[in-house]
């Protein structure tokens, strides 16, 4: 099997010197490091007196109250006036015959009107959930009436986030 026996030698040779010149690599791979983890200890260290610097200015600052002088009146100018235009509202005069509106002006008056009171019915206070997601229930609590059958109040409830109200 072995018929040389300078041969297994060199082959371990071969592997401690292919290992010694990993080790000398990790080895400076580790002085690198060292000298990079020592210039950032560095830059902290100069940072963190930055940092103190400012938190003594800004306390300083927090400190120092100066009142600021009232405007003087030279300098101050009132803010223009605000134009309101209001029209009273014209009535017929007693001679002509009222004409009721139309049916489109009608319509178009309380389309608006209902629309307002249905939304400021149906917000939620608590998560602001609007529309369908309130629902009105039964409040059994709160009887209104007991003839000609129990008619009671009616609560409403989010369910979204299931506040009652």
């Amino acid at each position: 099997m072995y018929n040389n026996p300078e041969e297994p030698i060199s082959e371990y040779e071969v592997t401690i010197n292919k290992l010694s010149d990993q080790i000398t690599e990790l080895f400076s791979k580790i002085h690198f490091y060292q000298a990079l983890v020592a210039e950032k200890d560095h830059q902290i260290a100069q940072l963190a007196k930055e940092n103190q610097k400012l938190l003594v200015k800004i306390q300083e600052l927090m400190h120092k109250s100066t009142p600021t002088p009232p405007p003087s009146q030279e300098s101050y100018k009132p803010p223009p006036p605000v134009e309101l235009s209001y029209t009273p509202p014209s009535f017929p005069p007693k001679q002509q015959s009222f004409t009721p509106p139309s049916l489109s002006e009608k319509l178009e008056d309380s389309h608006s009107i209902s629309d307002d009171s249905r939304i400021n019915k149906r917000v939620c206070p608590n998560c602001g959930a609007m529309g369908f997601a309130i629902r009105e229930i039964d409040d059994k609590s709160n009887v209104i009436s007991y003839t000609p059958r129990r008619i009671y109040a009616k609560k409403k409830s989010c369910t979204k986030c299931r506040y009652e109200w």
